[in-house]
């Protein structure tokens, strides 16, 4: 890729060289001299100049209105002069501009602006066609002349001008527009769009590659913009300092790049490159004071100097070091072309070299420049994307990894707590199984085995009912009931009613479809057994009631199930206590089970509500006995 690169800035340099011979179309004349006057100082003599003539070159009293004859030249001649179709063409020429044929104006750029006004003329081309009833009726007799405003320091004059028919210098004129003006502001857009892009990056990735590139981008824009301007809105000398001081930016921190992105570590490039920003306001501000344009001509000579050593050291450590990266090459190469471009336009316009100085190299130069500026934006910030992007995969990876150890460690986790569970379980059941089963069993134990004991064959058997109900009703709460309140009531019902029945109370059975209670698990479900066995006992033992009706139903966010019989009814207020055993029981295994208790009036008998939350998390009221 780097030969390729190679060949094309070669084929551009010869292509610059083609287009920028000096030009002489078919049937134009081009003036190589002039014949120039001062009208302000009539003492002095007119005189033949050569073109290009630069006021900057002569002394003080050409630093005004100078006044270019241009002889008719022989070889354009015509018959008709209102068949004649000729125009002149001025290249450059400047600051302000004032065409007159045969003592008529017919041009004018800037000339009758107010003095205090900064107009650039010679940043554009001028095309000024001929009109025909100001031409003499002899072609030889035409009188044109260009008077000019010159301004220290911005190189006024005159350079060579064209006559010739109007298509072609028309045409002509069209080339030069879109060299010298819309490529120039193409060139500022482009500088300025990849110095915000640079300077976004940054911001977001904080390599200093990108903040010196914002810069020196920024600063070129900004140049180009001062340069390409032809009525900037201030003086003129502080128009000449910002643009000389944005040229010093943009070769100081060009120059930074260069050794940013070659990494040679070269102190002695990064303190020149600072030098050259300080002092470039400096020189200008001090050619300013003397009005001696040759200290702008050297300091430009300076800066070009130092931006090819700077470039030539980095290259040559990186290859010291056999570490000269394609990128680093490429760059190189840019850069190289771009500083003969530049070395092209000093001799040519600022030295008078041999040249066609109305098509800079250096606009293409500084494109080619600017554009591999960008392609190293993309490649760095891709490098970046690539290396966050691997990154992220290696996260990914990591992560996985751990979401796997920390799976594996969740599932052995609850494998532990479900033997946990499995255990506590075990446990309970033993309790349950101690404090009710094993009581029973002990007792009927302690019976068979007094010798003094008068066995009858009917309570014994009761005892062994009762004992063998309450196995039963442990082993039916670890039946799949998924919290189905009628379900659970079922199975009670099942080993329950035939004990009751066998007393002679009659079970009513009002049970109607409610919604799971996740309460209800077999934990609770041996809770609410309990429950529902002690106050049946308590009905059998203390109500003297022929009745008890079961129901269940739902009232907003509550599952509600009721006991009433039809008994004795509530003891009075003074004679309740709360404190009793099995009412303790039941209070305590309802408030595990979340579930509010109300005791109260059935009218006759006694009634018992509990009410289940549905949602998880919801607190129960204090249970207690109802007036």
């Amino acid at each position: 890729m780097v030969g390729v690169v190679a060949v094309l800035l070669a084929a551009v340099l010869l292509a610059l060289h083609a287009l920028t011979r000096p030009w002489a179309p078919p049937g134009a004349w081009v003036w190589r001299e002039a014949r120039v006057a001062l009208p302000a100082d009539p003492g002095q003599s007119p005189r033949t100049v050569r073109l290009p003539h630069i006021l900057d070159d002569e002394g003080p009293a050409w630093w005004g209105a100078v006044r270019y004859e241009l002889p008719w030249p022989r070889v354009l001649d015509y018959e008709q002069p209102a068949a004649a179709r000729l125009a002149l063409l001025m290249p450059r020429a400047g600051m302000r501009v004032r065409v007159l044929l045969n003592d008529q104006e017919i041009y004018q750029f800037g000339w009758d602006a107010a003095p205090e006004r900064t107009v650039v003329g010679n940043a554009v081309p001028h095309y000024v066609p001929l009109p025909p009833m100001a031409l003499a009726s002899e072609a030889q007799a035409n009188r044109l002349v260009v008077e000019v405003q010159a301004r220290p320091l911005e190189r006024s004059g005159l350079w060579p001008a064209v006559l010739g028919p109007q298509e072609v210098l028309q045409e002509r004129h069209q080339s030069l527009l879109l060299w010298q003006v819309t490529g120039s502001w193409i060139m500022a857009a482009l500088a300025l769009f990849i110095g915000a892009l640079a300077l976004l990056l940054w911001r977001a990735l904080r390599e200093r590659l990108f903040l010196l590139i914002a810069l020196a981008s920024l600063a070129h824009g900004v140049r180009t913009v001062l340069v390409s301007v032809v009525e900037p809105p201030m003086p003129f000398e502080w128009l000449l300092l910002l643009r000389w001081s944005a040229f010093g930016v943009y070769v100081g921190f060009f120059v930074l790049t260069i050794e940013e992105l070659f990494e040679a570590g070269l102190t002695w490039v990064r303190a020149g490159a600072w030098g050259v920003m300080v002092a470039s306001p400096l020189m200008t501000a001090a050619a300013l004071w003397t009005l001696e344009y040759d200290l702008i001509r050297l300091w430009a000579g300076a800066m070009t100097a130092f931006a090819a050593a700077a470039l030539l050291r980095a290259v040559l450590e990186r290859l010291r070091r056999r570490a000269l990266q394609r990128q680093q090459q490429i760059v190189a190469l840019v850069a190289l072309f771009t500083w003969l471009t530049a070395l092209r336009d000093f001799l040519v316009i600022q030295l008078n070299f041999p040249g066609d100085g109305d098509l800079r190299w250096m606009s293409v130069g500084s494109l080619v420049l600017t554009l591999t500026l960008g392609w190293v934006l993309v490649e760095r910030a891709a490098g970046w994307a690539r290396a966050v992007h691997k990154l992220n995969e290696t996260l990914a990876q990591r992560i996985a990894q751990r979401e796997r150890e920390l799976s594996a460690a969740f599932e052995r986790l609850q494998a532990a707590e479900r033997q946990r569970a499995i255990e506590e379980e075990r446990r309970r059941l033993m309790r349950d199984m101690h404090d009710g089963l094993g009581s029973q069993l002990v007792q009927t134990l302690n019976l068979v085995r007094n010798p003094n004991a008068q066995l009858d064959r009917e309570a014994l058997a009761g005892m062994l009912r009762q004992a063998l109900d309450e196995l039963r009703l442990t082993l039916d709460s670890f039946e799949p009931m998924e919290g189905d309140l009628p379900a659970i009531l079922g199975t009670l019902r099942r080993r329950l009613g035939p004990a009751l029945e066998g007393v002679g109370i009659e079970l009513r059975w009002e049970v109607q479809d409610v919604p799971p209670l996740a309460a209800l698990d077999s934990r609770g479900v041996l809770h609410l057994f309990r429950c529902l066995q002690e106050i049946f006992a308590n009905v059998v033992k203390h109500a003297r009631a022929r009745r008890i009706v079961v129901s269940t139903w739902q009232r907003d966010e509550q599952v509600i199930l009721t006991i009433e019989d039809d008994g004795v009814g509530l003891p009075p207020a003074e004679q309740r206590s709360p404190e009793g055993r099995g009412l303790r029981n039941v209070l305590t295994r309802a408030a595990k089970l979340g579930a509010t208790v109300r005791f109260y009036d059935a009218h006759p008998g006694t009634g018992i509500e509990f009410a289940f939350p549905l949602r998880n998390g919801a607190q129960p009221p204090n249970s207690g006995w109802a007036p």
